[in-house]
């Protein structure tokens, strides 16, 4: 495939400028290369707790190398030459650090999502975008550096000729690297639809019995295997689009802002102390410390140059005290964090409440109706009795939640506003909406019966449990059930924020990690997560009232 290379990219004029010493074209420099470097070592090391390490310490390396650049045309193959540098280094010095601690506190709980949760999330991919960013879970590690480079070649940010030159490959041999990589992504694209396919091919069962959940390149050969030789679930990837048609133009995950403040600062003291004498002050890789070799930065002719940035002196001196390191790089972090920011627009969704919106204090009167798929009689038949919703109060900012309010922990049953009789159930592990009542069989009973738990991502929201212990999750915006896999994306998905309904008493379920989004019933009773429409039809399909659990 021919690279599209229709990003931007930057000025031959600036990285000149910033070889010759320019501060402020510096700056612009590793503003403008942050977010191709973090997408290759991002996917290169998959989601590793390194890649911040390693995305720093590139661009220091970038910055220190620059006066010796002899042809600024070329710096963006000499740019993704370190990077692939780096990223080998980091794999020779041994892997023990994948197991590692993390360096985060043990009480924090969430465990870091890795760099497919981070573009699904941050991109917000759905469908077969989706799929393929799963997809490359289940490569060898041996296989991500070729495919980071590929993927950013699709997306229009590296010629194939940068990408041989990074590699160190001739045009023909990196061809058929990159071609190598592409059909072991198809392969892993079959089998992730396989895999998460509803209801699964029967056949696949003996072979996933002894599968631990987790992605690989060993489990994509095995199951390679069934799914070439399967009618079934060769038809059910009879419609995949070529990666190709899928990554062009696709965004870059945008970088932290943590990360960028991180880089920004650490990249101007280096810079900094380059321009003045040449001694390096380098901001911590880890736990974010700021130290200063030397003790100080040198100073040649008694002052510092006047292209260093103030905010860098400051770090500099203030590095050189140990006293003070960390003050100097949380006031680092927060200005270089805010200037990144507010030039490059890049935002992530923030932590959402419960309480963000109080539900109506208001309680149902109304018996849930039964409704089965029979004619309805004259006999009154035994209903479940609602269980109102008391308002949702927000907790004081002094105190510590750590639990959901128990205003709706337990089972329930939820009923459509709506559509009065019919409920949330599943079929097939898909969300449909459905007829239930006291004569309906105790599968069709049990089916339509939730338990509401603390929030997996947020305890101030709720999950929603069934009786095998499946989530309520939306996948591709389709509510489903599944089996929780311990993924920081799975959490995510499987979360939900209350609401207040469209009725008196009744309530809604916001995505937590797509806010705006509802779990709603469409026109043909099928479950799923849309958009907020400002339509009364619209608000009464996301409203339920929370009744007595049918079994």
């Amino acid at each position: 495939m021919g690279s599209r290379d229709t990003r931007e990219r930057p000025d031959v004029a600036v990285v000149a400028a910033a070889r010759d010493g320019d501060r402020q074209a510096a700056e612009q420099l590793v503003g403008d290369c942050l977010p191709l470097v973090y997408n290759i070592v991002g996917r290169a090391l998959h989601g590793h707790g390194d890649i911040d390490d390693v995305v720093q310490e590139t661009m220091v390396r970038v910055l220190d190398g620059l006066p010796g650049l002899e042809r600024p045309d070329r710096f963006r193959s000499w740019l993704v030459a370190i990077t692939v540098r780096q990223i080998r280094d980091r794999w020779r010095a041994g892997r023990t650090w994948l197991t590692s601690d993390p360096l985060e506190d043990p009480g924090a709980g969430d465990a870091q999502p890795d760099f497919a949760d981070l573009a699904i999330l941050r991109l917000a991919l759905s469908g077969q975008r989706r799929e393929a960013v799963e997809a490359t879970r289940w490569l060898e590690d041996e296989e991500r550096e070729v495919l980071a480079l590929w993927w950013m070649e699709s997306a229009g940010e590296l010629t194939r000729g940068e990408l041989s030159a990074a590699c160190g490959l001739t045009p023909s041999h990196a061809a058929v690297r990159v071609q190598r990589v592409k059909e072991r992504l198809e392969t892993a694209r079959a089998v992730v639809r396989a895999v998460t396919a509803s209801p699964r091919c029967p056949d696949l069962a003996p072979v996933l019995g002894s599968w631990d959940g987790r992605p690989s390149g060993l489990w994509r050969k095995r199951l390679a295997r069934h799914v070439r030789d399967c009618p079934r679930c060769l038809r059910s990837a009879s419609d995949l689009i070529p990666a190709e048609g899928l990554l062009a133009g696709l965004a870059l995950v945008p970088v932290p802002i943590g990360l960028a403040g991180l880089v920004l600062a650490r990249t101007s003291v280096a810079g900094s102390a380059g321009a003045g004498a040449g001694a390096g002050i380098r901001t911590a890789a880890r736990g974010g410390r700021t130290t200063a070799r030397g003790g100080r930065s040198t100073v040649r002719g008694g002052r510092t140059t006047a292209r260093a940035s103030r905010t860098a002196r400051t770090t500099g001196r203030l590095a050189a005290k140990p006293v003070t390191a960390a003050a100097a790089t949380a006031v680092t972090l927060a200005v270089a964090g805010a200037a990144w920011y507010a030039a490059t627009g890049s935002h992530e969704p923030g932590t959402r409440h419960a309480a963000a919106a109080a539900l109506s204090p208001g309680t149902s009167s109304e018996q849930p109706s039964a409704r089965t798929p029979a004619s309805r009689t004259a006999t009154p038949t035994p209903t479940p009795t609602p269980t109102p919703p008391r308002t949702h109060a927000p907790a004081p900012k002094a105190a510590s939640v750590t639990a959901a309010e128990p205003r709706f922990a337990g089972r329930h049953a939820l009923r459509s506003v709506d559509r009065p009789g019919d409920y949330a159930s599943q079929s097939d592990r898909l969300g449909i909406l459905g007829p239930v009542g006291a004569t309906s069989s105790e599968a069709a009973r049990q089916a339509a019966t939730f338990t509401f738990v603390p929030g997996l991502a947020d305890p101030h929201c709720y999950s929603l449990k069934d009786a095998a212990g499946r989530y309520v999750r939306h996948y591709a915006f389709r509510i489903r059930l599944d089996t929780d896999d311990a993924s920081a994306l799975f959490r995510k998905d499987a979360t939900f924020c209350p609401r207040a309904g469209s009725t008196p008493g009744s309530v809604s379920l916001e995505s937590y990690n797509y806010p705006g989004r509802y779990l709603r019933h469409r026109d043909d009773l099928q479950l799923w997560l849309d958009p907020a429409q400002d339509t009364a039809a619209y608000r009464a399909s996301r409203s339920f009232v929370l009744a007595a659990p049918w079994s």
